[in-house]
């Protein structure tokens, strides 16, 4: 109930929720351009991609938004990332600093508090905040960097916002209109327009009035309209972008929680039901009828699951905050980001988890309530040993699903491999569980026959046990395989992804110095400048992005999302990319090079013209120049930086790629480059290991997604485990009592409890590595050529030892307990 709430809150979090404006809280309504790309494929279908960068709306769409009915006021404004520079030749860092004209100063709105507004070219007014941070006051000398070097400006004013002295998220810098235009480098654009209503209009009926207007103009599809908390989406990029990641996450991750809680719920009752064989073989001898017994199974398990969920909404919501925090801190979603909250994910939750109780009802005690009484009464003496026709069916299809997956991890792109990968190990853990019986009884059978060679009794009684109890056995065991073999193949499949990235990254960086910045990107001027240092024979911007190939041919799949990069002509020198087909060298203008496998998906060859949406949602059709071999570390698609660069939100490169001449001192290029570096503040200059550790950063943060859902997943799994275990020991209590009463010391009953913990603990941790090993084996072959996974060996280890740990406990335990009761107590206290 815990964790389905959760994902409910994140899920209507997604479509509703959203961060609150800042500087459009002033604002009645606020117009932003479309960050997202569609393309009707059918009735009802229109495949969305989520655009990376910022897109802008044409300037002449303000007087179209100001003649809009109720509308008193509309005021473009241009926004545009800048650098402060502070006196000890640093970038100031701290909050996200946007440049501004200053005729957008009223929307927020900010007053002046000291000087005057900026009035020439060289002029810049500052927040308060920013300035105090900076350690600059009116008439003092600033430098800020934008696309470029720092230019010197004077502060000619200090403003403050209605509250404070700066906003929360983010810093001001105005500049004088025609200055900021230029800076913006989208001369004839707006980033936004802020709305101001008439007097009595409220600000949906002027949203409403104004996306009319916009309808009417053509504009409908490539303008939103936005009140109340939605001006957020248009004030912070990452507004959008969050709600976006946070659906594909949220439904993505209920959709399994769902299954693994269905998966733990239905093996729970199952087992519980039958240790209820003789109780229930009694009722059904005295007339009770099928029907009276499965209702009062349900009745049982809804009065249960009805306790749970009314002590799992609170924690539910609780834990929807912690999520939102964590996602937040790892970088998944933006900070701020306000949570949606209704009784409807509580309500939706209660209802999956009240209907998942009530189906595993009916599967657990399906055949049990079926039968005619007397053969009840003897199968709830006796263990019956073969499983159902269509259990052993499933079992075998979902064992031969896990084989065929692992195979396709041979053939499926790079970056999709992992997904068969844990898919693989999901599937063989539940074909496991389904044919645990069968599985046991084989198991058991060798590992007894290696215990009856000890001579003790204990062994003998544990080895007994185990043989007969196969049922039993694989109730217990299951669990504790899902949890080794679950968390193995989840941690190991992202490891071995991003080892690859690095290692291919690695094999195709030719170049002899990386120059990145510590401040946020780095100026593409600097390639240039880098060019012209003696020794130097290649210099290139590395900018990345990300890009939709449009196939309007497709019937269901016409929009390809891929990793693209900006690169110029002299990357030849320093990557090392082999063209398939094609010429690299080629890359200029109106030209893009494809990855194996994206020409592949789109059909394209080269000479072939691909339709490409930019970051910005900027449609292009570049001739395909080149197909080279697949790389993880530099994404599908490769364009010249020129043609990037002007469609990206800062205009910055992530790199500049430096390589030197043969038989070049480095060490006199080195030098040169730091010389460089002092030139531009938060340059740094390293190798190309520099460059991996900057290519991997939105990796890492998806690294770091699995692993914190996985732990969440693991808590479950561990906890249910324990569960099954302590049902499964304390459902013996009449078989102690028999040993007991039969001549069995309490010594030798504790000795046969540990021998069957080490049986079902051994088999748990083979079975779960088994699980993990061949697939990851697989994708360890297929993506570093190595048949193991990347990744420290001592996660594993600990997740083999809190297995153990969960086993021995969860048996030891309420053994203990059971054995130190009298056995006629036991006996008398048995239901049946």
């Amino acid at each position: 109930m815990v964790l389905v709430t959760a994902c409910g809150v994140l899920l209507e979090s997604g479509l509703f929720a959203g961060i609150a404006p800042q500087r459009y809280a002033g604002t009645a309504v606020t117009v932003g351009a479309t960050q997202s790309v569609t393309v009707p494929v059918a009735e009802d279908v229109d495949p969305v991609e989520w655009l990376p960068e910022r897109a802008h709306l044409p300037a002449d769409l303000v007087s179209t938004v100001a003649a809009a009915p109720g509308v008193s006021a509309a005021v473009g404004e241009i926004s545009f990332p800048a650098r402060v520079i502070t006196r000890d030749n640093q970038v100031l860092t701290g909050t996200d600093m946007l440049g501004h004209g200053w005729g957008s100063a009223a929307i927020t709105p900010f007053t002046l508090r000291d000087g005057a507004a900026p009035a020439s070219r060289g002029e810049v007014v500052l927040d308060a905040e920013l300035a105090a941070r900076a350690a600059v006051r009116v008439g003092d000398q600033v430098r800020i960097a934008t696309d470029s070097s720092p230019v010197e400006y004077r502060v000619s004013g200090l403003v403050t916002p209605p509250k404070g002295n700066g906003l929360p998220r983010q810093s001001a810098l105005f500049f004088a209109d025609d200055r900021a235009r230029e800076l913006s480098r989208i001369p004839g654009s707006v980033t936004a327009i802020a709305v101001f209503p008439k007097p009595g209009v409220l600000p949906d009926a002027l949203a409403d009035d104004v996306e009319k207007s916009l309808a009417e103009k053509g504009f409908a599809e490539r303008a939103v309209v936005r009140s109340g908390v939605d001006r957020g989406e248009v004030e912070f990029l990452s507004a959008g972008q969050s709600r976006f990641v946070l659906l594909l996450v949220s439904g993505s991750f209920s959709g399994f929680v769902l299954m693994i809680v269905m998966f733990v719920v239905t093996s729970t009752l199952s087992l519980t039901v039958h240790q209820r064989r003789r109780e229930i073989a009694l009722l059904r001898a005295i007339a009770a009828t099928p029907k009276q017994v499965h209702r009062m199974l349900a009745a049982e398990a809804l009065l249960v699951s009805g306790a749970a969920v009314a002590v799992g909404v609170v924690p539910g919501y609780l834990l929807a905050y912690a999520l939102r925090d964590g996602l937040a801190g790892i970088g998944v979603i933006a900070e701020g980001f306000v949570l949606s909250l209704s009784p409807v994910p509580a309500l939706g939750a209660a209802l999956l988890c009240l209907g998942a109780a009530r189906v595993a009802v009916w599967a657990a005690a399906r055949r049990g309530v079926r039968v005619s009484p007397v053969e009840a009464l003897r199968e709830s003496t006796v263990e019956r040993p073969e499983t159902g026709r269509a259990r052993t069916i499933t079992g075998y299809v979902l064992l031969g699903l896990a084989l065929t997956t692992v195979v396709a991890v041979m053939f499926v792109p790079a970056r999709l491999t992992v997904v068969p990968a844990a898919l693989s190990s999901l599937l063989a853990v539940i074909g496991i569980a389904l044919l645990g019986p069968k599985l046991m009884a084989v198991l058991t059978r060798f590992a007894g026959a290696r215990l009856l060679r000890g001579g003790r009794v204990s062994s003998y009684l544990a080895a007994a046990n185990s043989t007969s109890g196969s049922r039993r056995l694989a109730a217990a065991v299951t669990p504790l395989v899902l949890t080794i073999g679950f968390a193995t193949s989840q941690f190991y499949t992202q490891t071995t992804l991003a080892e690859a990235t690095q290692v291919q990254a690695r094999a195709a960086t030719v170049a002899d110095f990386v120059l990145t910045g510590t401040g946020g990107g780095v100026a593409p001027e600097v390639s240039s400048a880098a060019q012209r240092i003696p020794g130097v024979t290649a210099s290139t911007p590395l900018v990345s992005t990300e890009v939709v190939a449009i196939d309007r041919t497709a019937k269901t799949e016409p929009l390809s999302r891929s990793t693209a990069y900006g690169i110029d002509s002299s990357a030849a020198a320093v990557l090392r990319l082999p063209a398939v087909k094609g010429d690299l060298a080629d890359l200029r203008g109106d030209t893009v090079a494809l990855s194996e496998v994206e020409a592949s998906w789109l059909g394209k060859h080269v000479g072939d013209r691909v339709e490409l949406v930019l970051g910005d949602g900027t449609v292009t059709t570049p001739r395909v120049v080149a197909v080279y071999e697949t790389n993880l570390g530099f994404g599908d698609v490769l364009l010249p930086a020129e043609v990037v660069l002007p469609h990206t939100t800062d205009r910055l490169a992530d790199a500049i790629l430096v390589g030197a001449a043969p038989n070049t001192d480095t060490t006199a290029v080195a030098a040169g480059l730091r010389e460089l570096a002092e030139r531009h503040p938060g340059l740094a200059v390293g190798d190309r290991e520099t460059l991996l550790v900057a290519q991997d950063h939105q990796q890492e943060a998806n690294a770091w997604l699995n692993r914190l859902l996985l732990g969440l997943v693991l808590a479950y799994v561990a906890l249910a485990s324990a569960t099954t275990l302590v049902t499964v020991t304390t459902g013996r209590a009449r078989e102690f009592a028999l040993l007991r009463l039969v001549g069995g010391t309490r010594r030798q009953i504790a000795r046969m409890l540990r021998t069957e913990t080490v049986i079902i603990v051994g088999i748990a941790v083979a079975l779960g590595t088994a699980v993990a090993a061949v697939p990851l084996a697989v994708l360890g072959l297929r993506l570093t050529a190595v048949p193991l996974p990347s990744g420290t060996p001592w996660v594993f280890a600990g997740i083999v030892a809190a297995t153990v740990l969960t086993g021995v406990l969860s048996i030891r335990i309420p053994g203990r307990r059971v054995t130190r009761a009298h056995p006629l107590h036991s006996l008398r206290s048995d239901p049946a």
